[in-house]
Order: C-alpha cells, then sequence, then structure tokens
C-alpha cells in the first residue's frame, strides 16, 4: 500500500513538474543566446510572469516528491517521475491538437509498465544509506551544483552538455531528498539543514543547465536526455548506496531499462517537444 501511494504522489509530482518544464521552457527560449550558463539568464526570468508561474508548479512538486521518498524507495519513485512525459503528451494533444501516433503510445507504454514492473521488482523502501553512499550523494551534490559555470568556463554551453548536466544534477537532487528524509525522521535538525542547503544550491546548478539546454536545444533532443538521467540514476545507484538491495534484481534492471527507451522514445515525439518548449523545432 505505501508503495502504491508513493507511486500516486510521484505521478501528482510528475505532473507538476511537466507543468513546471512547460512554462519555463516557453520564457527560456525568448532569452538571448549570450545569457546561456549565466545568472542573468535568471534574473532576466523572474521577471517573466508565465516563468515565475513555472518555478511555483516545481516548488510545489519537489514536497510531494519528498513524501513520495519517505513512503516509497528512490528506485521506484524516481523512474515513476516519468509519468511527467506521459503529462506532456496530454497536453500536446488537448491543447496544441497535435497527433497521437505509434511512438507516442508505445512510449506511454513503456513507461507504465516499466514503472509497474518496478513496484514488484524494487525495494519498498530506500533503506538506509551506507557510510560510504551518504558522503557519495554530499560529496556529488557539491559537484553537480557548479555545473553551469564550469561548463561554461569550458565553453560547453550547447545542448547536450547542458542536457546531461540537468538531468545528473535533478537526480542528485532525489537522492539528497530521500537523505533529508532520513533526518528528518530521526530528528538530525542540523543534519537536515544541511542537507536542504545541499539540495537548494544543486537545485539552482540543475535549473540555469535546464534552461538553457532548452534554450540552445530542440526539445525533442534535450527533454529524453534530462528526464531520462533524472528518473535512472538515481534508481540505478541506490543498491550501491544503501544497504537495500532489489528483491529481483533482473526483472528490476529490464524494467529500468525499459524506462530509459520509453523516455527516449516519447521525449522525442514532437506532441511532447511542443508541450514542453512550444517555440522549439520537433
Amino acid at each position: 500500500m505505501r508503495a502504491l501511494l508513493a507511486v500516486c504522489l510521484a505521478t501528482v509530482t510528475a505532473s507538476f513538474y511537466a507543468l513546471a518544464t512547460s512554462l519555463q521552457a516557453l520564457e527560456a527560449r525568448r532569452a538571448p543566446e549570450h545569457e546561456a550558463l549565466r545568472a542573468s539568464l535568471i534574473a532576466r526570468l523572474l521577471r517573466r510572469p508565465l516563468w515565475l508561474a513555472g518555478t511555483a508548479a516545481g516548488l510545489a512538486a519537489w514536497p510531494l516528491q519528498a513524501v513520495a521518498l519517505s513512503l516509497g524507495s528512490v528506485a521506484l519513485v524516481q523512474p515513476a517521475l516519468g509519468f511527467g512525459l506521459v503529462v506532456l503528451l496530454v497536453l500536446g494533444v488537448s491543447v496544441l491538437h497535435e497527433t497521437v501516433g505509434v511512438r507516442e503510445v508505445a512510449g506511454a507504454v513503456l513507461i507504465t509498465s516499466a514503472v509497474a514492473i518496478l513496484g514488484w521488482a524494487a525495494p519498498s523502501e530506500t533503506g538506509s544509506f551506507t557510510t560510504a553512499g551518504t558522503w557519495a550523494v554530499g560529496l556529488t551534490l557539491v559537484v553537480v551544483a557548479p555545473a553551469p559555470y564550469l561548463l561554461r568556463f569550458a565553453r560547453r554551453a550547447g545542448g547536450l552538455p547542458t542536457s546531461v548536466a540537468a538531468g545528473l544534477g535533478w537526480a542528485w537532487v532525489g537522492l539528497g531528498t530521500s537523505l533529508l528524509d532520513v533526518a528528518v525522521a530521526e530528528r538530525h535538525i542540523v543534519v537536515a539543514v544541511a542537507w536542504g542547503a545541499g539540495i537548494a544550491v544543486a537545485s539552482w546548478g540543475a535549473l540555469l543547465d535546464e534552461m538553457t539546454s532548452l534554450q540552445t536545444w530542440a526539445a525533442t533532443r534535450a527533454i529524453p536526455i534530462a528526464f531520462g538521467l533524472e528518473m535512472l540514476v538515481p534508481a540505478a545507484v541506490s543498491p550501491f548506496l544503501t544497504h537495500r538491495q532489489p528483491p529481483h534484481p533482473v526483472p528490476f534492471a529490464l524494467a529500468l531499462a525499459l524506462a530509459c527507451v520509453g523516455a527516449g522514445v516519447l521525449g522525442s515525439s514532437r506532441a511532447v517537444a511542443r508541450a514542453a518548449a512550444p517555440l522549439t523545432g520537433p
């Protein structure tokens, strides 16, 4: 029952994140390219009502994600966020009157099937993190946070590097949120505040990466990479970071692969891309 409730909350969370992506990307595409990976890009977007509405949706989604992670394992909740792609598909069809073809149906079925299999094959709860796992998440949060500035220094502000950085950034925000849940449950307030600060800084970096990727690259290419990494990386690494292993490891691995394929298929759909970034070409 807890796992089912976690998936339901993850689905609602995915809907909010999908709405946030759609509204934020619309404004990001209008920003000048010279602001890519710069704080001035966010400063400009903060003056856009649609972008602020999208940000509000994203902020509302995060506590729902935290509750979902407190009820179910990160290996189940994070892949369930792939339902956001299905929500974008619905928006593309109902609002933009895009057509649904074999690709769209196949992608939605693959993601839904993968989450259903994970409901059986994934651990019901994340379990306690190992000491090494806790340090790995904390140190990686420190690494992904300045990613936009490192990419700008390396002159890699293109769509692929920023999409990968955004996906990894949001993936580690999910893992950090899981550890924040643990700290709150154990009433370690100082530790919880530290995790909250790390998540906030990493979220800033991931947001700047994501806005730049949608500003500089077609959504059909940016979305599958960012969504796919956000969905799959936490689930894939969680067995190495925690004391809880998947009860059915082979179906678990196959389900993750299925979700990855589904994200790639559905994320490259014109209907999904137009819903996520209406000014972006297919």
